[in-house]
């Protein structure tokens, strides 16, 4: 290809670019394969930076994938996407003229949307050359398959671990997890959930109200114990584990496994959460009253995980009798 007499992209360049890129469709490693692929695409740009940004649910863009030479993502080169993503996402291409530092003068935005997200290519072109509008064509194409490719493998690789209803992770992580949990560890606190008549609600109502009463009480359970907290390190959004985790375990049961805070603290943050549910608004009037049963512990360091849950559960079932005395409610109606 040559543009002004600058011969831009060999063609051996380009036949082992895409090759590299259709390789990631055969692979698990979608991820590392475009790693590898943005690297060889910054060789034959001979330019600096390549990063794909993927779109938050806060709206702000933050950096996905990059090229593998790169260490750290430029805090000035987020702020630049972030600023001009509504102008990208209006057009598939745009170009920015800078005048900034001489490795930021020029950069170039391809906008890459699938089903479920929005992505910006961003590629700062440091060697000043000119960029076949063809190649960025067909580059923007190839990026499209990829990404879906990695949409799905993500969502397939999810099920596994996480349940689909609630978006917390389900039976199969939490018996993964316990395994491998320290038994020794005194800072352990461990607790089990149990909504309050979800199967009068399903019988009575629907399963589809009762499926709203379970993802509202999943989101009230993770918004106490998130997983994961954000940080901003060097303008880059990070997730950091908390030290928290909550599973479904069952149809109405949770269990939350914290290492991260002591078993008062975790009681009070039950029973605020246990009052929210309560308060919760399904969607319809209904006769049975909303609730949300626990019971928390402490584990004993070198007890079995085992006995820590029959602690737990014993005095989850103690609270349960007690709302069912509350309401004068006979268990089996």
């Amino acid at each position: 290809m040559e543009n002004d007499n600058i011969k831009f992209l060999q063609a051996d360049d380009i036949h082992l670019f895409y090759e590299m890129m259709y390789q990631a469709l055969k692979t698990d490693d979608v991820i590392g394969g475009m790693n590898q692929s943005l690297y060889l695409l910054k060789k034959a740009f001979e330019t600096g930076n390549i990063i794909l940004y993927k779109k938050m649910p806060n709206g702000r863009y933050a950096s996905y994938i990059t090229d593998s030479s790169m260490k750290e993502v430029p805090h000035a080169i987020t702020c630049i996407v972030n600023k001009a993503s509504i102008l990208v996402e209006n057009k598939s291409c745009l170009d920015i003229k800078l005048d900034l530092a001489e490795n930021l003068k020029d950069i170039k935005f391809i906008h890459v949307k699938t089903d479920n997200h929005d992505y910006i290519l961003s590629i700062t072109n440091s060697a000043n050359k000119t960029i076949d509008e063809v190649f960025i064509d067909q580059l923007q194409k190839t990026l499209e398959i990829i990404l879906k490719r990695a949409e799905s493998y993500e969502h397939n690789m999810k099920a596994i671990n996480i349940d689909l209803l609630t978006e917390l992770d389900n039976r199969n992580s939490y018996e993964t997890n316990i395994k491998n949990l320290d038994v020794k560890n005194d800072g352990l606190v461990y607790g089990l959930f149990d909504l309050f008549r979800l199967k009068y609600i399903n019988d009575n109502y629907s399963h589809e109200l009762g499926d709203i009463y379970i993802k509202e009480t999943a989101k009230i359970l993770h918004k106490y114990w998130p997983k994961y907290q954000i940080d901003i390190v060097n303008g880059v959004e990070k997730k950091v584990n908390t030290g928290h985790c909550v599973y479904r375990i069952g149809g109405d049961e949770f269990a939350l496994i914290t290492t991260n805070e002591n078993v008062e603290f975790t009681k009070i943050k039950a029973s605020l959460a246990a009052e929210e549910v309560r308060m919760l608004n399904i969607g319809l009037e209904i006769e049975s009253p909303l609730g949300l049963n626990y019971g928390i512990v402490k584990h004993v360091a070198g007890d079995t995980i085992k006995n820590t849950y029959v602690n737990a559960d014993s005095i989850m079932a103690s609270d349960k009798d007690k709302m069912y005395t509350k309401y004068n409610i006979e268990r089996r109606k």
